[in-house]
This record gives structure tokens, C-alpha cells and sequence, in this order.
């Protein structure tokens, strides 16, 4: 009995961490194929998978030199000014 309650468990947390690693490998490709990491994450899950991994945008360059802004402050710069 205590052996099947094992196994079980055992199956069971397999496929929650096998889960989350798939879905953790979705959301890296899709914000690959969107190039979307200076922006805004724009679901839970692209939230969550830019604090597994510990990535985060950090614009100060971009304020302190404009003329060496990334491409996304220099749109909405653009996009300011108009």
C-alpha cells in the first residue's frame, strides 16, 4: 500500500515538473520569435518565466545616452514626440 502511495507521488510530481519545464520552454520561444524582452511581458506566463530565469530590463542607459538607445525606447520616444 505505502509503496503505490509512493509511486504515485512520485508520477505525479514528475509530470507537474515536466509540465512547468514545457511550459517554461513555450514561453522562452515565444518571446524569442517576438523579440519582446525589452518590452512590456504581456502574459502571466511570460512573467513568470522572465522571474525563473531571472532576466529584467533595466532602460537607465537608454535615458542617461539617447543616442545609444535600444530600438524600443527609441520608438516610444518617437511615438512621444508626435
Amino acid at each position: 500500500m505505502l509503496y503505490t502511495v509512493i509511486v504515485l507521488f512520485s508520477l505525479t510530481a514528475g509530470l507537474v515538473a515536466l509540465s512547468a519545464f514545457m511550459l517554461l520552454v513555450h514561453s522562452i520561444r515565444r518571446e524569442d520569435r517576438r523579440r519582446s524582452l525589452t518590452l512590456s511581458p504581456r502574459s502571466a506566463l511570460s512573467s513568470g518565466t522572465r522571474r525563473v530565469l531571472g532576466l529584467s530590463v533595466d532602460h537607465t542607459a537608454c535615458v542617461i545616452h539617447p543616442e545609444h538607445a535600444c530600438p524600443t525606447c527609441l520608438e516610444l520616444d518617437r511615438e512621444l514626440r508626435v
